[in-house]
């Protein structure tokens, strides 16, 4: 039992990585569990094995996506120690994110994603407020030193650094 258990959550990973890909190209509400399976190596079928349907695999999408945010978050940490090269280490890992086939824009604020189930949406506010806030949290460390001036609020400082990736990448 334990080993299906694992093996499930593999094909979760690689159907979630799958949609990520077809996202990069087509909108959500025009990505059907054929297209799922095909870009997998699956038949429709598998698909059901492993999810109950479109929106949870949708729901594995974002827990992806937040996956990597936090990657991004611990890696350019653990690469510096010092909070502006760590800001900037973040940043180039967004933009690096985005290039890499990750639509992360396009997914957060497509209708069927942010504004089709309240539930969702939240998620998705979610995701994005513990992003921003730990973004915030090394904007602070800047400012206790000295590195960042102190009068800007973090928090809107973290929205200006994602702003200046997102609004491109939206475009």
């Amino acid at each position: 039992m334990r080993a299906s258990k694992a093996k499930t959550e593999i094909r979760q990973g690689q159907i979630a990585q799958a949609v990520l890909k077809l996202l990069a190209v087509r909108v959500w509400r025009r990505v059907g569990l054929a297209a799922i399976a095909k870009t997998v190596g699956f038949v429709p079928s598998d698909v059901y094995r492993h999810f109950t349907g479109k929106d949870q695999v949708l729901d594995a999408v974002l827990d992806l996506v937040d996956q990597r945010f936090q990657t991004n978050l611990k890696v350019a940490r653990q690469k510096t120690a010092d909070p502006v090269g760590c800001l900037h280490e973040v940043l180039i890992r967004h933009v690096q994110l985005i290039l890499g086939g990750i639509p992360v824009p396009l997914i957060v604020l497509a209708e069927d994603v942010f504004t089709g189930r309240p539930r969702r949406r939240k998620r998705v506010q979610e995701i994005y407020r513990n992003y921003l806030g730990e973004i915030a949290a090394i904007i602070q460390e800047g400012q206790h030193k000295n590195l960042i001036r102190r009068e800007l609020a973090a928090e809107t400082l973290s929205m200006m650094l994602l702003g200046l990736v997102q609004t491109p990448a939206i475009l």
